[in-house]
């Protein structure tokens, strides 16, 4: 145990910090396994448009779940 206040602080900062990447973690796991399995059920419904729209995020980040290319393209 620290005897400054101030690096308690931080330490209690540091913990809740790495408790809320594990949980980022496991949500984005959940999210990526939700648009593979959608787009595995019906490809021609669920283009990248359509799953980008729907989750109302960038085509990009479609394009990144279901290839695992993180390289961008414009």
């Amino acid at each position: 145990m620290t005897s400054d206040a101030r690096a308690q602080q931080a330490r209690e900062h540091h913990r809740a910090a790495s408790a809320a990447e594990r949980d980022a973690a496991r949500a984005a796991e959940a999210r990526d396994q939700l648009v593979r399995r959608l787009r595995d059920e019906d490809p021609a419904r669920r283009t990248y448009s359509a799953l980008a729209g729907a989750m109302g995020c960038d085509q990009q980040l479609i394009r990144w779940i279901l290839t695992g290319d993180r390289t961008r393209q414009r």
